[in-house]
């Protein structure tokens, strides 16, 4: 049952984390959105396709901003209750430190429970959904799905030529088509030029004829109706001709149950040492046995890993955010977050080198863990157990007598070198 004392201070770190959250989502989706735009017009696509895509990058970049916003409300919580001696009168009740951060701690693991739900289940299925819309408007679906000067039948029944073919295969000239029905009607389309144009959500492929003609040849009445037109959007449905993969074609687009029945069957047929995926492996073959072993573990023990490091976060973010009344530098949120970016990438570049090469994912990504997880638990320890100033203001003053001692070497140098 949560009390009051954790109550308010889960309304001191939320806010804080709501905020945090919000402000990442929006710089990295304006940063993705300009380049998705730049796609869009470069290939004719609508910008509904474009929010569709921006929709499927919310959950990596949630998952991307969780660990941050955990942190940075926990800590600013701590320096504000601490900076307005809240803090000491807490302590003054005789509730600890490892009491009075309780609340952060479930917080902890509802986010711990919320990023694996993220990365381990939507994540890698929005990323293949993001993957799929990429390719249908920028792959060669269009390129591939027309070709000049030869004739293309088309999944709705059509065949079509084009005499030219112009700015990637989306500008066309000379178009003609022809269909003939199961009861001999026969319809044909002719147009001076066209517009191949992704302009549905689905990423379906239509043809924007200009100046043309449509004729339909009506075998009952032994007479043609031409419909003559400016305008004409037609629906090909060209990815039918060029499909994309399955998903799973990229480790990163397994979920994690998925990942762990892909480890154990690497494992038990002794392909855990193999770094390469299958080359044409059958279509039936499930998608985990498919990516390259070593990838599949790399993927598996980082997320992970990743998840469960938010548990240990409120315990970090606690003892570095705690600060006397007098102290005015911002040391603890700096090297808090040095620490917090320099643990993130040595685990991407831990699991990146595991699934290159092959080396044991689980033991060197899980020592990794176990080191920050040390470090992390000794700073809260003597932090609690310590009386006087917190030990990160002392690592602070011992960190700015070493930088005025390395100044004052260079300052008699510039000192004598303005004299002159």
């Amino acid at each position: 049952m949560i009390k009051a004392i954790d109550r308010y201070l889960l309304r001191q770190i939320v806010p804080t984390i709501v905020l945090i959250l919000f402000i990442a989502a929006i710089i990295l989706l304006m940063e993705r959105l300009m380049r998705l735009l730049d796609i869009a017009v470069g290939n004719g696509v609508s910008t509904l396709v474009v929010f569709q895509m921006l929709f499927y990058l919310i959950p990596y970049y949630i998952g991307l901003a969780l660990p941050m916003a955990l942190f940075l409300g926990v800590l600013l919580a701590f320096r504000k209750l601490s900076a307005q001696s809240e803090l000491d009168a807490v302590h003054s009740c005789g509730i600890g430190l490892s009491r009075f951060i309780r609340a952060a701690l479930l917080l902890g693991a509802f986010m711990t429970g919320l990023n694996l739900l993220l990365s381990g289940y939507i994540q890698p299925y929005t990323r293949y959904l993001f993957s799929a819309v990429m390719f249908n408007i920028s792959s060669g679906v269009i390129e591939q799905g027309i070709g000049e000067g030869t004739f293309t039948s088309l999944p709705n029944g059509y065949t079509l030529r084009v005499e030219q073919s112009r700015g990637g295969g989306r500008e066309l000239y000379g178009v003609f088509a022809h269909k003939q029905e199961d009861n001999g009607d026969i319809t044909t389309l002719t147009a001076k030029r066209g517009e191949l144009m992704t302009d549905s959500l689905d990423g379906t492929v239509s043809l924007r004829l200009y100046e043309g003609n449509r004729s339909v040849w009506d075998t009952n009445t032994k007479a043609a109706s031409t419909l003559q037109f400016d305008s004409y959007d037609w629906t090909l449905n060209l990815s039918d001709l060029v499909r994309f993969r399955g998903r799973g074609g990229d480790q990163r687009e397994l979920t994690l149950v998925e990942l762990l029945r892909g480890y154990r069957y690497n494992i038990e047929s002794g392909r855990s040492k193999v770094t390469t995926a299958e080359v044409n492996p059958p279509a039936d073959k499930p998608a985990e046995e498919i990516v390259a072993p070593s990838a599949v573990a790399a993927e598996f023990h980082f997320r992970l890993v990743f998840s469960l490091s938010m548990l240990l976060l409120p315990v970090l973010a606690a003892p570095l955010g705690i600060m006397t009344t007098r102290a005015s530098r911002s040391f603890g949120l700096i090297f808090g977050l040095l620490i917090l970016v320099s643990y993130h990438k040595v685990l991407e570049f831990t699991s990146a080198y595991a699934s290159a090469t092959g080396a044991p994912a689980g033991i060197m990504l899980w020592s990794v863990f176990a080191l920050f997880t040390m470090a992390t638990l000794y700073l809260f320890i003597i932090t609690e157990r310590k009386a006087g100033t917190p030990p990160v203001l002392l690592m602070e003053a011992r960190w700015v007598a070493l930088t005025d001692r390395i100044g004052r070497i260079f300052r008699p140098k510039r000192a004598a070198a303005g004299t002159r």
